[in-house]
């Protein structure tokens, strides 16, 4: 276990026991003639001054945007106190909007380290507003640092990171934080991009209105300056690139700051700037342009001429790792011309700049080792567009809004480990929900990671992380939805995916702003489309929509099943390990043949016409798959050395949703004890003597292949491990719950930096670069609570959602 989290458990633990020393206290202060706010102690300590700052900045536009109504540093007039709770009230007249408005901001102890703000506006005089409301924590004095999640020494400005919290340091032993509720609560959405078009676009495009692009918000040097020491969320403002306030021109460097990059030359004739490599021994040689720019949106233009396709990228500062990657993080491999200039074009959102340089990868890619190129680059343009900033949230009449965010302090090192933790855990809290550290880890990464969809729809999008942003997949939605209570995100989640249901039947595999997705195939989308609205009837009484449910089921017949012999047959793998397809479809897959037993178990369940012929002849099938003298389960009989965690999927599933098996408990049991096991954790897919594959064994598609204990070459993926776990567990199998635990610990000890959900965990610490900063804050890792539910070692009771959608509904 860390010393990192060792230590924070026990000051963690110290706080407990001081019990009502040190506890957040609200202080009114203020009177009715110059407004009332309130100040927030811990113990003695002053941790938020709002005196100059107030306790809200609103500003308001009318419905064609003709009329503007600014409302800064509003304090209140008139107060109720108790112990542990401030209500604070006030009517304004917006005299430009012709509006009387209601603000009540009321501030709650939760607990002695956490405090929540909850903002309730409201207006009877127009049909609609449009409103943006800020909200800060501000300190009385200088902070030893300010803090994000991502950066323990943040130097202001716009804050874009895996996760949305925020705060600063006191005497560098209290950590102060502001938290948000989840984007479709307070109507927040991340998305900076879109994907790219087919039509000869590479990587993803900055969208040109974003939303939220200064969520959050830190005091910089100027502001420090000034005495400003403040930390802002702002909700409801999206920014208009297309009509720009105004446009910043960068001049192109001087040639003598520019930098090679893996060992390429420079030379200049005119406006033609010429970037050679001779005998070059990277597959990217190129330069590195230095600019000093600030947060915001850019385009990038240029024309390229090369035989070779290249690669463009903007780092942060000196370093060159994909850690260090500030934009344009697919932008790789785009076609050039040795004979013609190609034009070229980018536009991206960049933020977390503080002051640093920004450099500008031009470089040839795809080259060969020993190679040399020759790449020509003219008309260099770096162009800032200054956006238009208005309101986007709507304040319909007489209909109440509310936003919700969070304040804590704790004792705690100016560390990432402990300010991304307790980030977490003060989250949760504030929530309402209950678990261990661990879970609390789980729930509070999945509700940073459900936003809301676009600047004109308010529908939930649940995006697997800010890696795969915008993208909402429906198998990780799926999961993730499926791991805790949220009546209304979960129907409105499944009724975005059965609108992509095409003639066939089938659902879509992504949902993702600002462009289109034609992927409707054959893969798992379909069959936990069926699950999907099975759970959401049972826990909320969600009505069945047969008729999309009727053609999603006879699409799984004919793709998977066609001549109704029970064994499945499909192109792709029907679960996570989607590396490999099958074009002329293949029944050599348990994991496939287990899921669509489940399958038409469900959809018995729904009221489908299926037979239990039928179905046992399918679980019969998936039973099959197991091989008494190498004693486990086969994954892949095409590789029968390959064992996984996604063949005994299905086996899970029945226990959670039938609660009954399908497989025996020999083929369970045996198939776990072969799983090998190093610090508390296990590979998700292995070889079954080497643990790790080679080019030449590997269960891949041709052209993947990954490094040692690297994604799905015996990396860990948490929900797969800990789903066959429960399975064990149902079947008797004696190390079950030391592996849950140990496996819920390691998610959030194995990196002293990385206290929170991943993608996955690499199994061999020895590989250079093996922690990709892809793979953090991960969102479906949030059904493990589910899972631990099925297991016995969790109550639904813990979640808040529990209570509030389904026990009322019942």
């Amino acid at each position: 276990m860390s010393k990192h989290f060792i230590c924070l458990v026990f000051l963690l633990a110290i706080f407990c026991v001081q019990g009502f020393a040190d506890e957040m206290k609200l202080h009114v202060l203020g009177n009715k003639n110059q407004g009332y706010y309130v100040n927030i102690y811990y113990g003695s300590q002053l941790i938020m001054e709002q005196g100059k700052a107030g306790e809200l900045d609103l500003y308001f536009d009318n419905e064609d945007y003709s009329v503007r109504e600014t409302l800064k540093g509003w304090k209140a007039t008139s107060v109720e106190q108790s112990e542990r709770k401030v209500v604070l009230s006030g009517n304004v007249y917006l005299k430009k909007l012709e509006a009387d408005l209601s603000v009540n901001v009321i501030y709650e102890v939760v607990s002695s380290q956490l405090v929540s703000k909850r903002i309730e506006l409201q207006q009877n005089n127009l049909s609609l507003l449009y409103y943006s409301v800020g909200t800060s924590i501000t300190a009385a004095d200088k902070p030893s640092t300010f803090w994000s999640f991502d950066d323990n020494e943040n130097m202001g400005g716009v804050a874009h990171e895996t996760y949305p919290a925020a705060g600063y340091m006191l005497n560098d032993t209290l950590a102060v934080g502001l938290l948000t509720d989840a984007g479709d609560k307070n109507l927040w959405t991340r998305n900076i991009r879109r994907r790219p078009s087919k039509q000869g676009e590479i990587g993803f495009r900055a969208i040109r209105e974003i939303c939220d692009a200064n969520l959050i918000r830190i005091a910089d040097e100027r502001q420090r300056q000034k005495g400003d020491y403040f930390v802002k969320f702002t909700f409801g403002e999206v920014s208009d690139f297309n009509h720009p306030v105004n446009t910043c021109f960068y001049p192109v460097p001087e040639i003598q700051k520019w930098k090679s990059y893996a060992g390429a030359s420079l030379e200049r004739n005119g406006n033609v700037f010429t970037v050679k490599g001779n005998s070059v021994q990277s597959e990217i040689s190129g330069v590195r342009i230095p600019y000093k720019l600030s947060d915001g949106f850019y385009t990038i233009r240029f024309k390229h001429r090369s035989a070779n396709p290249i690669t463009v990228k903007l780092w942060k500062g000196e370093g060159t790792g994909s850690i260090d990657v500030a934009g344009l993080h697919y932008q790789t491999d785009m076609p050039s011309s040795a004979a013609d200039w190609v034009q070229q074009e980018e536009t991206v959102f960049i933020a977390n700049t503080e002051q640093e340089l920004t450099y500008l990868l031009i470089a040839a890619s795809s080259l060969q080792k020993g190679s040399d190129f020759n790449l020509e680059i003219t008309d260099l343009e770096v162009i800032r567009s200054d956006a238009h900033n208005y309101a986007y949230h709507c304040l319909k009449q007489n209909k109440k809004e509310v936003k919700r965010v969070f304040i804590f302090a704790t004792p705690a090192q100016p560390t990432l480990h402990d300010l991304r933790l307790t980030s977490q855990v003060y989250l949760a809290d504030g929530l309402g929900f209950k678990g261990t550290t661990e879970e609390k880890c789980l729930y509070a990464c999945y509700q940073m990671l459900m936003w809301i969809t676009s600047r004109n729809n308010f529908t939930p999008l649940n995006v697997p992380s800010i890696n795969y942003a915008p993208d909402m997949y429906n198998r990780d939605s799926f999961w993730s939805l499926m791991g805790v209570y949220d009546k209304d995100a979960s129907e409105e989640i499944f009724d975005a995916w059965a609108a992509t249901q095409d003639v066939r039947g089938a659902i879509g595999t992504i949902i993702t702003p600002c462009m289109g997705s034609r992927e409707v195939k054959g893969n798992d989308a379909t069959l936990e489309f069926l699950w999907f609205a099975l759970v959401n009837h049972r826990l909320y009484g969600t009505p069945i929509p047969m008729d999309k449910i009727k053609k999603a089921f006879n699409f799984c017949i004919n793709e998977y099943d066609p001549d109704g012999d029970g064994i499945c047959a499909a192109e792709f793998v029907l679960g996570q390990n989607d590396v490999v397809e099958y074009p002329d479809k293949t029944s050599d897959l348990a994991v496939n043949q287990g899921m669509f037993a489940v399958t038409l178990q469900v959809a018995k369940e729904l009221g489908l016409p299926v037979s239990q012929k039928y179905v046992e002849k399918a679980n019969q099938e998936y039973r099959a798959f197991y091989d008494k003298k190498r004693g486990y389960l086969i994954d892949n009989r095409k590789y029968p050395y390959s064992i996984t965690f996604n063949s005994l999927l299905p086996e899970f599933v029945s226990w959670w949703l039938f609660d009954k098996p399908i497989l025996t408990s020999e083929m369970v049991v045996k198939t776990l004890d072969k799983v090998p096991v190093k610090n508390g954790y296990s590979p998700l897919i292995f070889h079954e003597k080497d643990t790790f594959f080679t080019m030449e064994n590997k269960p891949f598609s041709p052209n993947m292949f990954w490094d040692n204990g690297i994604y799905y070459n015996a990396g860990s993926w948490m929900r797969e491990e800990v789903c066959g776990y429960v399975a064990g567990l149902k079947h008797g199998w004696k190390d079950a719950k030391k592996r849950i635990k140990d496996r819920l610990a390691v998610e959030i000890t194995l990196h002293p930096d990385e206290p929170f959900s991943h993608e996955f965990l690499p199994y061999d610490l020895s590989v250079s670069g093996c922690w990709w900063p892809s793979t953090r804050v991960f969102s479906w890792n949030v059904f493990v609570l589910r899972a631990l539910e099925v297991a016995g070692m969790r109550s639904p009771l813990q979640d808040p959602g529990y209570f509030k959608y389904v026990l009322k509904q019942h």
